[in-house]
């Protein structure tokens, strides 16, 4: 009778023991099936960003950037006057103030990165005297062309994210009536994004804080542009940084392109959930 009781105990306690690991495991795979979810749309988020970042440069190219109310937000014509007239390259003939000019030649600039280079030699004013003259010295059309180059490639990188966002939305979508609750698959909740978001988003506000956005943005010029070209130019050699006064149009610019990405990729972003949450509710029905 006693050997029977303790074999029922041991029994018990078996079971339960058994039982707890099971739970034990199950929790552990959730909980890495959760986290591989996280992973996977943070990839997800970050190949979207690139392609979000992509079609808003073609959309704020096509308004020149808005460098009409960047002009006027950042005070540029203040920073003509000032040093044009100390121009050390002979252009202090430059007018100065004819803003339309200088709306004319940035977008000259602009279109002639778009096109290899090409016509950047070629882009010019004409002074007060009739007389026409280049705008850019040949240092600034080497760097510029550098920076033609640097968009060429960029260009390539886009495509290639197109093709991975498409690898990622088919995954997404891949018969989606199979997907669970514990699927990786499944798109994470609103909280979970925004938490990961923040993590982004204090993470780039420490390194920025750290180092400066003037100090990243030089070190990326030393890592991209090769090192025997000219990248830095002083307002008083260069009509091209005196007009876009450099680099405070470029951190304008960065916030322009990225406020119209996040709102591109959050607009894809909710579509494919809000098309899987509904997908997910009619395969239950």
């Amino acid at each position: 009778m006693q050997l029977l009781i303790s074999f029922k105990l041991i029994s018990g306690k078996l079971e339960q023991a058994v039982a707890y690991l099971i739970n034990k495991v199950m929790y552990i795979f959730m909980k890495k099936g959760a986290v591989l979810r996280q992973f996977l749309w943070c990839i997800f988020a970050l190949i979207l960003l690139v392609f979000s970042l992509g079609i808003s440069w073609q959309i704020s190219k096509t308004t020149n950037f808005l460098y009409s109310f960047w002009y006027q937000t950042l005070h540029i014509n203040d920073v003509v006057i000032k040093n044009v007239p100390k121009n050390t390259q002979g252009k202090r003939d430059f007018p100065i103030d004819n803003i339309q000019l200088h709306e004319t030649k940035f977008a000259d600039i602009v279109q002639a990165i778009h096109q290899q280079g090409y016509g950047l030699a070629e882009i010019s004013y004409v002074n007060n005297h009739a007389v026409s003259k280049r705008l850019l010295t040949n240092a600034e059309v080497l760097h510029l062309k550098d920076v033609a180059n640097l968009l060429n490639a960029v260009e390539k990188l886009w495509w290639g994210s197109l093709i991975l966002l498409f690898g990622v939305l088919f995954l997404y979508g891949l018969n989606i009536d199979k997907i669970n609750v514990n699927s990786i698959r499944k798109m994470p909740t609103g909280k979970q994004k925004i938490m990961s978001l923040l993590s982004f988003i204090v993470l780039l506000v420490v390194v920025l804080g750290i180092w400066g956005f003037t100090e990243v943005f030089y070190y990326l010029h030393t890592v991209i542009f090769p090192a025997e070209h000219q990248w830095f130019f002083y307002y008083r050699d260069s009509l091209m940084a005196t007009l876009m006064k450099a680099p405070d149009i470029f951190s304008a610019i960065a916030a322009q392109l990225l406020a119209v990405a996040l709102l591109i990729a959050w607009a894809v972003d909710t579509a494919l959930s809000s098309y899987q949450v509904k997908r997910l509710r009619n395969s239950n029905k």
